[in-house]
């Protein structure tokens, strides 16, 4: 597993009948869904006529960028900060996030009433730092990775005796992110095959159990940026495998994948592709000017895939994720600038 890895199709056999006991049950998901139900209204699920036209395919889009945090990381947040109020009631939740999942911490610690600190690292963008703060959680920021903040999120959660809550690891957050594969079942259980965006492995490990608990036959395919590819190489491997993190993708940057995630992407998940910041950028580009939607670095993997690599997304009905809006203005302008190359080379 030395050598580098390469944009593409990658594919592996799934190593059946190794379920991990920490992953969360058909009972779970149905608690989550019902969590999740109480909070916030479903997210559309909307028929794209021009991708669809485009590829010859029917093609659909979960839109979570227009939830509360613009992201779908509300759900796992809901049903993780919920539980932990539970069990342990009164103690402060301590979270590392580049963003997205820190807002999710923050929107679910302020519905329950309970504190809720979030490290950061240098390079999250102001917006989404803001945001967190705006939902009532301390922004701590800590290190130039996801990796360090993780570090010092731990060590706060220590002193504070706090309860840290990785994203990856935890049971009750891919429970909750299940919910959003559940509900695009609810509305079109007809899909073939659904795409997700991969960054720590959350949700694509939860959008395998939904299909399964679901008794669904449609295929999880999930994407990841070349710049980011801990979590393809881990899966590849069979185990842990750090890699460096370049992405300016704040929902895929982190160097390697949870272990609970892993667990379940090593025996469900048979395909990723892997595609480049560029493709993620013009993808983003595209998606503003083409579909009228804003669509993050994170959120625009699945879309790059769906363009770029045809022959690993199969049958007739697609689902797409569009797991996030946070897109800053510069961000916004490179991809119309290469968007509009690749148009127009």
């Amino acid at each position: 597993m030395n050598e580098p890895a390469q944009t593409g199709v990658h594919r592996r056999t799934p190593e059946r009948g190794r379920p991990d006991s920490l992953a969360p049950d058909a009972g779970q998901l149905a608690r989550a869904k019902d969590i999740v139900a109480a909070a916030h209204p479903s997210t559309p699920l909307i028929h794209s006529r021009l991708l669809s036209t485009r590829s010859g395919k029917e093609v659909h889009l979960k839109l979570e960028g227009i939830s509360a945090v613009r992201s779908f990381k509300f759900r796992g947040a809901l049903m993780a900060v919920a539980s932990a109020v539970e069990e342990f009631p009164g103690r402060p939740i301590v979270t590392a996030s580049t963003g997205n999942h820190g807002q999710g911490i923050a929107f679910a610690g302020r519905r329950h009433g309970v504190e809720v600190i979030v490290c950061s690292p240098t390079t999250t963008l102001d917006e989404k730092r803001s945001a967190m703060e705006s939902l009532g959680a301390t922004v701590v920021i800590s290190g130039p990775t996801l990796t360090e903040s993780e570090q010092r999120a731990r060590e706060i959660a220590a002193e504070r005796n706090g309860l840290y809550i990785e994203d990856g690891e935890s049971p009750y957050l891919m429970a909750g992110a299940a919910t959003v594969v559940m509900e695009m079942l609810e509305q079109r259980p007809d899909l073939d095959t659904i795409v997700v965006p991969i960054g720590g492995g959350t949700l694509v490990a939860a959008s395998l159990l939904a299909v399964a608990a679901a008794g669904s036959s449609a295929t999880i395919v999930g994407v990841q940026s070349i710049e980011a590819p801990g979590a393809t190489r881990s899966w590849l491997a069979g185990k842990i495998v750090p890699q460096g993190c370049h992405t300016y993708a704040g929902g895929l940057a982190t160097e390697r994948p949870g272990e609970l995630a892993l667990s379940v992407m090593t025996e469900r998940l048979e395909t990723i592709v892997l595609v480049t910041d560029d493709d993620l950028r013009a993808e983003s580009g595209s998606a503003f000017q083409s579909l009228g939607l804003v669509v993050e670095g994170a959120a625009a993997a699945p879309l790059a895939a769906f363009r770029l690599h045809p022959e690993a997304i199969e049958g007739d009905r697609i689902g797409i994720v569009i797991s996030g809006s946070w897109l800053a203005a510069d961000q916004l302008a490179e991809g119309l600038a290469l968007s509009s190359h690749r148009a127009n080379p």
